[in-house]
């Protein structure tokens, strides 16, 4: 079960990163120094390569996420259906 919930998060976190990136109208490279990580670290989140520690989903909570609340409440959603269908 919890590789399912791993594939949810890295699938949220991928879009959001992506969307709040093309928002702010930030590089690759801005983004991860927003977020204080290298650049090859923030590709391979970007790109579903990876999953992220709790520091760094803080920092994206608090830096970047336009809304957290929001993001939390469907990424809940999102593993709620999860465990509906197991």
């Amino acid at each position: 079960m919890r590789k399912q919930y791993v594939k949810v998060f890295k699938v949220f976190l991928q879009q959001g990163l992506y969307n709040a990136r093309a928002d702010l109208g930030l590089s690759q490279e801005q983004m991860a120094e927003r977020m204080e990580m290298s650049s090859r670290c923030y590709v391979n989140l970007e790109h579903g390569k990876s999953s992220c520690s709790g520091l760094t989903l803080a920092l994206y909570l608090i830096y970047v996420c336009d809304d957290p609340v929001a993001f939390l409440e469907d990424l809940r959603c999102a593993f709620e259906a999860v465990y509906e269908v197991v």
